[in-house]
């Protein structure tokens, strides 16, 4: 990975001569990449453009419009269309795939087809926003008070950020059946509004975006995730009583003969004792669903142990997912048959959707039910709740997560900023703070940075991404962050841009080269800001650097760090900056 230092005083932005990019916020994630119609195993399907569109269609890498219909066929490991075969195809636009055995998908974008024996994958590249409302259709249909569907919509969009690269291992994120979230293409008003309302927003869990787990129906109490999953264990994820839900959950029944039984134990491949007649809970959770049970030929015999949730995935792969609705139940035997009686729908982790349908209902916000099921959990467009840990050095302090990042930046730290304050010739107005993160991903989820940006200032704090990951650059990051720092707490508000930017990378030594064109200081202020083209933005830091340059040859360093608490005195006129060629 090509890590660049980077840094303004409101977002952080490269300027090495290695690589400069404009940034991006921790809202705007990468598409979210959805297997569709997994579940239907189709070898031959048609491409319908909706009326008056013009799809875009790449195959062999080359590129044309498709107007019509077409048929898309697998043929062991390549596609067909038209009479031409490749290893997969794209497809951009506006239309419909339909088939005889799977419903028809609308699909609004990017999809790319290919196939393995015979099988035809596809794959949708959907924005994350969209994806979440075509979550929230599939999980809701729409049928919920709107605070209800905004709780939903923002559990949804946590869990699509902390479980992304689900199925990263075959070529997508995620499937798009309850095994990672269920969706339904086109999602109505009220669904897309919920989404709209609470665009960005992450539940939280010391920094990391938190499994917000959901299901149906609780039964009365929520399941602790680290009973279900042990590895998701918070304290935001916790079991506790729901009496919303306890109002309106109804109780279920159901029958299944030992024959069916035997059917799905042996295709998920499980094997249990011949004759078997008896089921018996011999564990529970603390909240009172069956764990594990015993398959037994009499209640005195031993038997074979399975746990509660395996025996629900049989069941529901074989017979229906409505027969063992939730692990909370009582079962007896009758002749050939056994009766579950049981409560609530689905795991019982994180938020209940009947009780938060009830909350919504008594006029709760989607704020208050999301506390309510997700207990300590932060709400946020950017990294919450971190658990730092201060450390205070003789001119700095530093926040860590990791106590033994400590030790590792300070030396840097104080060297770096010796090294700062003797090259600007300027004094700190404030005492800075070294934040400095674990992760890669929590970096990049508290200052909106992408991962290659190495550090970033906002006021007086320095962002930094781990020690471990920056290496032998961590001094030349605490560098230039430190210029900035130095710059920015010497600077008047009104200094402009252009001159406390060029000055940054003139001090920082080795600035990136500019072409002979010129900007005009307005021109190079707008790119800076803007950021709409990376060649333009390193080109305005070029010149605003040459610019910088040329000033302190002809001035000297003084005048440059007066200019920059009083700004720029008239006596350099606007011609000076607007005409300016940098020196070769």
């Amino acid at each position: 990975m090509t890590m660049t230092m980077a840094t303004t005083m409101t977002r952080a932005i490269p300027i090495s001569a290695v690589l400069l990019v404009a940034s991006f916020s921790a809202a705007q994630q990468p598409d979210v990449r959805v297997h569709l119609l997994s579940r239907y195993r189709l070898s031959e399907v048609q491409i319908k453009p909706s009326a008056g569109e013009t799809v875009i269609l790449t195959l062999n890498s080359s590129r044309q419009n498709l107007t019509g219909e077409a048929t898309v066929r697998a043929q062991k490991s390549s596609v067909e269309i038209s009479g031409t075969t490749s290893a997969k195809l794209t497809l951009n636009g506006h239309f419909r795939i339909v088939s005889e055995q799977a419903p028809v998908q609308h699909i609004h974008g990017e999809l790319e087809i290919s196939a393995r024996d015979g099988v035809l994958s596809m794959v949708a590249a959907i924005p994350v926003e969209p994806y979440v409302a075509d979550v929230l259709e599939g999980e809701t249909a729409g049928e919920m008070p709107a605070e209800a569907l905004k709780a939903l919509a923002v559990a949804i969009r946590s869990y699509t950020t902390r479980f992304r690269e689900r199925h990263k291992e075959e070529g997508f994120d995620f499937c798009d059946t309850t095994h990672c979230q269920y969706l339904r293409l086109d999602p109505r008003a009220a669904v897309v509004s919920a989404v709209n309302q609470t665009a960005g927003e992450l539940l939280w869990d010391r920094g990391n975006p938190l499994a917000a787990y959901y299901h149906k129906d609780c039964g009365g109490r929520t399941e602790a995730a680290a009973v279900v999953w042990p590895d998701q264990a918070s304290p935001s994820l916790v079991s506790h009583d729901d009496r919303y839900c306890i109002r309106a959950a109804q109780p279920w029944r159901s029958e299944i003969a030992r024959a069916d039984l035997d059917r799905s134990l042996a295709a998920a491949g499980l094997q249990v004792p011949p004759g078997w007649n008896h089921i018996v809970v011999t564990d529970r959770t603390p909240a009172g669903r069956a764990r594990t049970l015993l398959l037994t030929t009499g209640a005195a015999q031993p038997g074979t142990p399975i746990s509660a949730s395996t025996l629900r995935f049989a069941v529901g792969r074989s017979l229906g997912w409505n027969k063992l609705k939730s692990d909370w139940y009582e079962v007896v035997a009758e002749g050939d048959h056994f009766i579950f009686n049981g409560k609530g729908v689905g795991h019982g982790v994180g938020l209940c959707q009947t009780g938060a349908r009830e909350m919504a209902r008594e006029g709760k916000s989607y704020r208050e039910i999301l506390a309510f099921y997700y207990p300590g959990a932060a709400i946020g467009r950017s990294a919450q709740a971190i658990p730092w840990t201060i450390a205070h050095a003789e001119r700095f302090d530093l926040r860590v997560v990791n106590a033994g990042d400590s030790a590792l930046v300070r030396p840097s730290a104080n060297s770096a900023l010796d090294w700062a304050i003797e090259r600007s010739g300027l004094s700190l107005g404030t005492r800075p703070i070294i934040e400095v993160y674990p992760t890669v991903a929590m970096f990049r989820d508290a200052t909106g940075e992408p991962g290659w940006v190495a550090a970033s200032t906002r006021k007086d704090s320095v962002r930094l991404q781990p020690p471990n990951v920056l290496g032998e650059r961590l001094e030349a990051v605490l560098r230039h962050e430190f210029l900035h720092l130095l710059v920015e707490s010497n600077a008047r508000r009104d200094t402009p841009l252009w001159f406390r930017e060029g000055l940054v990378v003139y001090l920082g030594g080795d600035p990136p080269s500019a072409d002979e064109a010129s900007m005009s200081a307005e021109e190079i202020e707008r790119a800076i800001r803007s950021r709409h083209s990376d060649a333009e933005v390193r080109q305005a830091y070029a010149q605003a650097a040459a610019i910088v340059r040329d000033l302190d040859r002809q001035y000297g360093r003084e005048p440059l760090k007066q200019w920059l608490r009083s700004g720029l005195p008239v006596e350099i006129p606007a011609a000076t900056l607007r005409g300016h060629k940098t020196a070769h």
